[in-house]
C-alpha cells in the first residue's frame, strides 16, 4: 500500500546515533520517519524524499527476576521479548502478533490476550527514554516527567523517538492452556451468543476472540474446508488448566470442526497467527470498541461477515474489561476503557485491482456498527487517519496532549504518526 523513496535511512545503534540522526532530519527540513517493528498499517515508518530512522538494530533486554521489570531497546519485537522474560516464567501483555515492535505497539496502546489479566502494555510502564526533537534526552517515570509518560501511553511518537522502555513483569507461564477451535459458519449465531454468554462472566485470565477467517491449508484442517470460510474462538487461559475446560465446555459442544485448545508455551502461542499477517499484503484496518453485543448486533456481525471479499481478511471480536476497565479513564491518553467487546477489522488482500472492494467492505462494516460504536479506540488498529480520527480517539484529552506537542515538538517534526498538531 506504500511504496515509499526516503533519501537516507539511518540505523543507529545507541542513543547517540538517534540524537544525530533527529539533528540531521531537523537541519534538512526534510521528513521524519521512524521505524520500529516495521507494524504500521498507516504506512508512517517510511517517507519520500526523507529520513528514517530505523530502529531494528537496537535490541537490548534486560530483565531483572528479582524486581520483575524488563529493560527493553526500541528495536526490539515480542519474539525477541517474550523469549526473554518467559525464561523466568515472566511476561506482560504482548502483541498477538509475535513480530510486532515493542516501542510503537506500547505507545500506541498495547492490546493483547493478556490485557483482561495485566491491563494494556502501557499500563505496566514504568519508565520511557525519549529523545525529543530538540536533541535531548528525557527520561519519564511515574515521579520524574510524569506527564510525558502520560502522553507515551496512548499518544503515540508525537514527543520523539522512544529509546528504551522499562515495564513491570508478572508472572505467566511457561504454560498456558490456548489455541484455536473451527465451526462451520452455518453454527455461527450459536457459537456467537455462546461466546458472549461466556465472556460475560469469564475470569480475567481469559483474554479470547471470535473471528471470521477462511481455513488455512494446513494438515489439522480437513481437506474440504481449506479455503473456506469458517469462524474461530481463538485465545488463551493464563490460569489452571480444569478452570479453562470448564470455561470450554459449552463451545466444544457445538463439536468444533478442529479443537486445537491444549496446554503450550506462552511464546508458542504468542506466535501462533503469525503465519495468517504476513509481510506483503494490501491492508486497510480500522477497529471500534463496542457499547454491547446485542442479538441485533450479532445478526449484523454474521452479515458483515458473509460480506467478506478476501480470504486474507480476519474480523475479529474481542472480550474486554477486567484489568483494562479498572484503570482511571484519566490515568492514560487511552479512552474507551469500560467497554465491554472491541471489533477488529484486519482487512488484508493481494491485488491493487481489488483495493476499492476491500476498502469499502471495511468502511461498510464501520457504518453497520455505527449506532455501537463508542469513541476512544486507540489508532494503532486504523489505516486512515485524519484529523477526526484523531479527534474521536482523544477526545477531551487532546487538549492535554496538544500542550505535550508544543513542549516537546512545537515544529511538529515528529508528523509521520497519528499526528496531534501542535498549536
Amino acid at each position: 500500500m506504500f511504496d515509499r523513496r526516503p533519501a537516507a535511512i539511518l540505523r543507529p545503534t545507541g542513543t547517540a546515533d538517534v540524537i544525530r540522526a533527529i539533528g540531521l532530519a531537523r537541519l534538512s527540513g526534510a521528513p521524519l520517519a521512524i521505524r520500529g517493528g516495521g507494524h504500521s498499517v498507516a504506512g508512517f515508518s517510511s517517507c519520500d524524499d526523507g529520513v528514517v530512522i530505523d530502529l531494528r538494530d537496537m535490541t537490548g533486554v534486560r530483565v531483572d527476576p528479582e524486581k520483575r521489570t524488563a529493560t527493553v531497546q526500541a528495536g526490539v519485537d515480542w519474539r525477541a521479548l517474550d523469549r526473554e522474560t518467559q525464561q523466568f516464567g515472566l511476561a506482560v501483555t504482548g502483541g498477538r502478533v509475535s513480530t510486532t515492535g515493542v516501542v510503537g505497539f506500547t505507545i500506541g496502546s498495547g492490546s493483547g490476550w493478556l490485557e483482561r489479566k495485566l491491563g494494556f502494555a502501557c499500563d505496566n510502564l514504568i519508565r520511557a527514554d525519549v529523545v525529543t526533537a530538540d536533541g535531548d534526552v528525557v527520561v519519564a517515570t511515574e515521579n520524574d516527567n510524569e506527564e510525558l509518560l502520560w502522553g507515551l501511553s496512548g499518544g503515540g511518537g508525537n514527543f520523539g523517538v522512544v529509546t528504551e522502555l522499562e515495564f513491570r513483569l508478572h508472572q505467566v507461564g511457561p504454560l498456558v492452556f490456548a489455541g484455536l477451535a473451527l465451526f462451520d459458519p452455518a453454527e455461527a449465531r450459536e457459537l456467537i451468543t455462546t461466546w458472549r454468554e461466556i465472556s460475560a462472566n469469564a475470569p480475567e485470565e481469559l483474554g479470547w476472540v471470535v473471528a471470521a477467517v477462511s481455513a488455512p491449508p494446513e494438515p489439522f484442517v480437513p481437506e474440504e474446508w481449506h479455503g473456506r470460510q469458517m469462524w474461530a474462538v481463538l485465545g488463551q487461559y493464563a490460569g489452571a488448566q480444569e478452570h479453562a475446560e470448564r470455561l470450554l465446555a459449552p463451545l466444544r459442544a457445538l463439536k468444533p470442526v478442529v479443537d486445537l485448545w491444549q496446554p503450550m508455551p506462552y511464546t508458542m502461542f504468542q506466535g501462533l497467527i503469525d503465519g495468517a499477517y504476513p509481510y506483503g499484503h494490501r491492508c486497510y484496518w480500522r477497529a471500534h470498541a463496542l457499547t454491547d453485543l446485542t442479538d441485533t448486533a450479532v445478526d449484523t456481525l454474521i452479515e458483515v461477515a458473509d460480506r467478506i471479499p478476501s480470504p486474507h481478511t480476519a474480523l475479529l471480536l474481542a472480550n474486554e474489561g477486567g484489568a483494562v476497565s479498572r484503570v482511571s479513564d484519566d490515568a492514560t491518553a487511552i479512552g474507551a476503557r469500560s467497554a465491554p467487546f472491541a471489533m477488529h477489522l484486519n482487512c488484508m488482500w493481494e491485488g491493487e485491482d481489488a483495493d476499492d472492494d476491500n476498502i469499502a467492505w471495511t468502511r461498510g462494516a464501520t457504518e453497520a456498527f455505527a449506532p455501537a460504536i463508542v469513541p476512544g479506540m486507540p489508532l494503532n488498529f486504523y489505516t486512515e487517519i485524519g484529523e477526526a480520527e484523531v479527534q474521536d480517539a482523544f477526545g477531551g484529552k487532546l487538549e492535554r496532549l496538544r500542550a505535550l506537542k508544543n513542549r516537546y515538538d512545537p515544529t511538529n517534526l515528529f508528523r509521520l504518526n497519528q499526528n496531534i498538531t501542535p498549536n
